[in-house]
């Protein structure tokens, strides 16, 4: 029992300070979320092809040179470039064809590693980062509401699955989720967007609704995308940065997940304002 308390304090001491430097790195500004997104691409990339290849600098430094050279390449060209939009869509259809893998398994890690690693984390960062660094006014609110919907659907799905759960969601995958833990963290994420929308109102709710089924659907694809890779190397954890935790990938995999997406629903906000 001191053994499992132990683990215990030193995840929830993890928890806090690493939650609140996320938050407070977001609430600072444009700069703040500009470097917490570069650890999480430089993270992720290092974590998934350590994962395919655990001793191979070589291939580590490739995917490592593929993936950030992406996102230096969007940020170069910006977020009013013509392409833009039509990368963000990719983005998406990329990790929708992530999430069909988990059913067909067609993608090949250790041939095409530097590809995965710059579609699965480099596109996605690299859009989101280019958004965050030309808009103007910041979304400060819309960022700390994302990070919340994502942290509450995350934990709420854990707690009720713990307690409720009996029906497992994707067992060859991920054991110990059930559907019970992915419908209860469903709606408690889509009650806080009513929440949200009273101190978010720039927003219409419609925008905050979409997010909350983003939030929840995609999300807990991502985290079973990443789960999937693990399970396929015979991984624990992505890396060990985070005690209790994990790695980067552990904890951003919803969050990288569910970034495309919400730029397709901002962009389309943006259209709407401008007719």
């Amino acid at each position: 029992m001191s053994q499992q308390n132990e683990v215990l304090r030193r995840r929830s001491i993890t928890g806090i300070v690493f939650g609140a430097i996320v938050l407070l790195l977001i609430y600072s500004g444009k700069i703040g979320s500009i470097a917490l997104l570069s650890v999480i691409v430089i993270g992720g990339c290092h974590e998934y092809i350590r994962m395919v290849f655990p001793k191979n600098i070589r291939k580590l430094s490739f995917g490592f040179f593929v993936t950030i050279g992406l996102v230096v390449s969007i940020m170069s060209m910006g977020l009013h470039h013509p392409s833009y939009p039509y990368l963000v869509s990719l983005s998406c259809l990329l990790l929708i064809l992530g999430i069909s893998n988990m059913f067909v398994g067609f993608i090949n890690h250790r041939r095409w590693y530097w590809l995965v690693s710059a579609a699965y984390v480099g596109l996605p960062i690299g859009l989101f980062m280019t958004y965050i660094f030309q808009s103007d006014p910041y979304p400060r609110g819309m960022m700390l509401s994302l990070i919340g919907l994502i942290w509450v659907s995350d934990s709420l799905a854990y707690l009720v699955g713990s307690r409720m759960g009996k029906t497992k969601l994707f067992e060859r995958i991920s054991p110990k989720k059930t559907w019970e833990g992915f419908i209860g963290g469903g709606i408690f994420t889509l009650g806080l967007v009513y929440l949200i929308q009273h101190y978010q109102s720039a927003y219409p709710l419609w925008f905050w609704l979409a997010i909350a089924l983003i939030v929840w659907i995609i999300g807990t694809s991502g985290d079973l995308v990443e789960s999937s890779i693990k399970r396929q190397f015979d991984i624990k954890d992505s890396g060990k940065l985070l005690p209790g935790h994990g790695g980067i990938l552990d904890r951003f995999d919803s969050f990288i997940y569910v970034l495309p997406f919400i730029l397709l629903l901002l962009l389309q906000l943006e259209n709407n304002l401008s007719l």
